[in-house]
């Protein structure tokens, strides 16, 4: 059906996908070094591990889930069997987001997490001798998206990190009031059908009245400051009146408050609080021309903005960061940066993609300064160093909201233009299926997505990077396995070249030899049942050490 997705020289088994990079992700559950030797079993030549799962990650961080131990038996076994790992990143907040703050303490540390992951895709890198290892990246870590408006948002606090909701109400304002702020109908508010009065206030519209009141209550402090130096200065008058420092009081009000406080009494009084009152409103003055500085935009005082306007710059700072670090390490691993679901920042491809040409901007600039190459090839290294990992799943749940051009949900035609859009950008791709409500990690054809629309587009434009099957979820849902074979089967592609579809694996050793009886080791799995087996290997293998031990596969006498 897919001709790319053939193979393209001779191979052992139909599951060695080398020509074009088809694969599967390693369930983050359980031991993911015994599952993965369990994929390479079934001949599995792209695997994704998975540094991503939660599990005690406070006390020992997530690269503990992959010992050393570990992380070597796993290069080990991908070197032998000529197997491509890629990496799943942790699911931390690249932006710094730590409860209901934006932290750039938090993102600091984040980073240094993020850099062991590169640290450990390196490793893979230079003991298996490959380059550009792809290693995803969430485009953000928490769900302050806003896909939805003009019913709620989230906006951030500039001053101090701090993420607060704005939602769509029912308000009974006069049109005055919408009119003061400047907020336009049928944009910022709508009248409530049936209720005189009433008007429905959107999320927007709170943004614009937080920074113009903000901008007015400044002004009005600094009118307030103003008339009292007014009333100040006209009792300044009366105690000068008939000398010639009565005009020096409208000139010169500093030097005749001075002669005034060495007269004594109330005149004195009324020249120190003039002076105060002038240190108050230079403060006044200062702050207000800081908090422009800062934050003004076409008029209004922004110290509120929405959550993908500063997430962005964040995670920016960070992607460009891990770039730096990426460049040093000798196999130069390729950072991925993943849409996430609608409710996370930055989900929207074409928006991922616009970042992703900033982020590209910013490394090159810093390779030039810093590391003294040409611009030219500064971009060339920041194009191969950043790019994008489209999920087809985490596009598919756009489905449950409505898209505000269109006033519909959003629909398999906007999601397939948005891969054609930002195709320039994609790196990796990963395959799962659902029904547009929940990630449920099913099996292509499961669900509702349109994956292998999404392939067809990938394949016309002759797209060579990997495809995942993220179809670990097939377990949860009375399938088998890791969910390739359902997959397999229903993107069309043969069991050999040229050959049967996988519709006839039944009664053949593919039905078998793609463990349909077994499924992947999950933590509620005994391992001795299905220990590899071979006496010599280090328990953190799953192996059984010494022979003759009950689930053991092998006698422990030695291979010949």
């Amino acid at each position: 059906m897919y001709d790319n997705m053939r193979f393209e020289y001779a191979h052992f088994n139909a599951m060695d996908f080398g020509s074009y990079g088809l694969g599967a992700s390693v369930s983050p559950m359980g031991s993911q070094l015994m599952t993965t030797n369990t994929a390479i079993n079934w001949g599995l030549q792209n695997l994704e591990v998975n540094l991503g799962t939660q599990m005690n990650y406070q006390q020992t961080g997530h690269l503990a889930q992959l010992g050393k131990i570990e992380r070597d038996e796993l290069i080990r076994l991908a070197k032998l069997n000529r197997v491509n790992l890629s990496v799943h990143a942790p699911l931390l907040s690249p932006e710094g987001l730590q409860g209901n703050q934006i932290s750039e303490t938090a993102r600091i540390k984040n980073v240094k997490e993020f850099e062991q992951t590169l640290d450990f895709v390196d490793q893979i890198g230079k003991k298996t001798g490959r380059k550009h290892i792809p290693v995803t990246f969430h485009s953000s870590g928490a769900p302050i998206g806003n896909p939805m408006p003009k019913e709620m948002i989230y906006a951030v606090n500039q001053e101090n990190g701090q993420v607060i909701p704005l939602e769509k109400k029912e308000v009974a304002y006069p049109k005055e009031y919408f009119d003061r702020y400047g907020l336009k109908e049928g944009v910022d508010y709508a009248p409530v059908e049936g209720k005189q009065g009433y008007y429905y206030m959107y999320p927007q519209a709170e943004l614009k009245i937080y920074g113009k009141s903000q901008l007015q209550k400044l002004k009005y402090e600094e009118a307030h400051a103003d008339y009292w130096l007014r009333h100040y200065k006209e009792q300044m008058k009366q105690f000068v009146q008939g000398t010639s420092a009565v005009g020096d009081v409208d000139k010169n009000p500093v030097a005749v408050a001075e002669r005034l406080k060495s007269i004594g009494g109330q005149a004195a009084e009324v020249a120190h609080n003039y002076e105060a009152l002038l240190d108050q409103k230079r403060t006044l003055e200062a702050e207000a021309q800081n908090l422009r500085k800062k934050y003004e935009r076409n008029g209004q005082l922004n110290a509120l903005v929405p959550s993908e306007e500063y997430v962005k710059e964040k995670m920016k700072k960070t992607f460009v960061e891990l770039g730096l670090k990426a460049y040093d390490k000798p196999s130069k691993p390729m950072i991925v940066i993943e849409n996430f679901y609608p409710e996370f920042t930055l989900s929207d491809p074409t928006k991922l993609a616009k970042t992703i040409d900033e982020i590209r901007g910013e490394l090159a600039n810093k390779l030039v300064k810093e590391k003294g190459i040409s611009k030219n090839r500064a971009m060339q290294e920041a194009q191969q160093l950043v790019g994008m990992n489209v999920d087809v799943g985490h596009l598919n749940l756009w489905k449950k909201y409505t898209n505000p051009k269109t006033g519909k949900p959003y629909t398999d035609k906007e999601i397939i233009d948005w891969v054609k859009k930002v195709y320039p950008y994609i790196k990796h791709v990963h395959i799962t299926d659902n029904f547009g409500d929940y990630d449920a990690h099913m099996p292509v054809g499961w669900g509702n997505a349109p994956v292998n629309q999404m392939i067809d587009v990938l394949r016309k434009k002759g797209w060579k990077g990997r495809a995942i099957l993220e179809t670990f979820g097939a377990t949860q849902y009375g399938g088998q396995g890791f969910g390739v074979a359902q997959s397999m089967y229903q993107m069309g592609m043969p069991l050999v070249p040229g050959g049967p579809g996988w519709e006839m694996a039944e009664g053949t050793y593919f039905q078998a030899g793609y463990s349909f009886t077994t499924g992947p080791i999950l933590p509620d799995v005994n391992f001795s049942t299905y220990g590899v087996g071979f006496s010599g290997l280090p328990y953190a293998t799953g192996a059984q050490i010494g022979g003759q031990k009950p689930g053991q596969k092998f006698s422990g006498t030695p291979m010949s």
